[in-house]
């Protein structure tokens, strides 16, 4: 399921600026409706198991700590469909034609950490490493600056070019769902070392 998504989360990126991107949309909300599945598969069957054998207390630990992950992945999911449905509802082919060069530099960056953090905890997850000493926060802290630095930038857009306000304005949820992702993954991240 992290695979799945973290696969989902490479891909968001080209989304809002290749032409393809209808293509790339399509793939995304299809790749999301696999993630639900195996969040559900994964929390009926821990249910299963608590139901045929009561648990150990620290199995019930470990098994809660699991649908939690899930739960955290099947949300950064959403937070790619979140971007796709916004590239949907957009009436332009290619939104390189309306950002500034900052603006695209920053939002890949974004992603790029966002990913890296994905790659790190879903490292330290096969590795059954619980010591992640702090990187991922560190990385979240870096996605949190662009975050902000984008905010400024939109705006900064908007007001060398007032009349593609309506095409930048989305920009701003795009960069939310961004952050969130990275959010979801600190959450993942914390998980592993309770």
């Amino acid at each position: 399921m992290g695979q799945t998504v973290a696969a989902q989360m490479e891909n968001v990126k080209d989304v809002l600026f290749e032409d393809r991107s209808k293509t790339i949309v399509k793939e995304l909300i299809e790749r999301d409706k696999e993630v639900d599945q195996k969040d559900n598969r994964i929390h009926s069957s821990i249910i299963h198991l608590i139901i045929l054998q009561p648990p150990l207390p620290e199995e019930l630990r470990a098994l809660t700590m699991m649908m939690r992950i899930a739960r955290e992945f099947e949300r950064i999911g959403d937070q790619v469909v979140n971007i796709a449905e916004i590239r949907i509802e957009s009436d332009v082919d290619n939104l390189k034609l309306y950002t500034s060069e900052a603006f695209e530099k920053g939002y890949i960056k974004m992603l790029q950490l966002s990913g890296k953090m994905m790659a790190e905890t879903l490292e330290a997850m096969t590795n059954k490493d619980r010591d992640l000493k702090g990187q991922i926060e560190q990385l979240d802290e870096e996605v949190d600056d662009l975050f902000f630095y984008l905010q400024h930038q939109i705006v900064q857009d908007m007001k060398e070019s007032p009349g593609i306000i309506e095409k930048l304005a989305p920009l701003f949820l795009v960069i939310r769902y961004v952050e969130r992702m990275a959010d979801h993954v600190v959450n993942v991240s914390r998980r592993l070392r309770e």
